[in-house]
């Protein structure tokens, strides 16, 4: 996982921004720009990921982070839904 992804997501947070990233599926595949709520991180089965409300489905989702193939934060803020736990 390349450090900078990580950082983007804890600016993100910080500054309660939308992320835009660009997410490659287990099977390959890709829906192009998601745009995403940083909440928290995990570490499951040696896989660093990312918890975040994904705005087009409407709901929490898991994203590993060596799977994020583009990132970037919007100038777009949010309102938590839930607990902010990335510093």
């Amino acid at each position: 996982m390349s450090y900078w992804i990580k950082e983007t997501i804890h600016q993100a947070a910080r500054e309660r921004k939308v992320l835009r990233i660009v997410y490659i599926e287990k099977d390959g595949s890709n829906e192009g720009w998601r745009y995403v709520e940083p909440y928290s991180f995990s570490n499951d089965e040696g896989e660093d990921a990312l918890f975040a409300w994904d705005r087009g489905k409407s709901g929490i989702r898991r994203f590993v982070l060596s799977r994020i193939q583009q990132i970037e934060v919007t100038d777009e803020s949010y309102y938590s839904r839930y607990s902010i736990e990335i510093f």
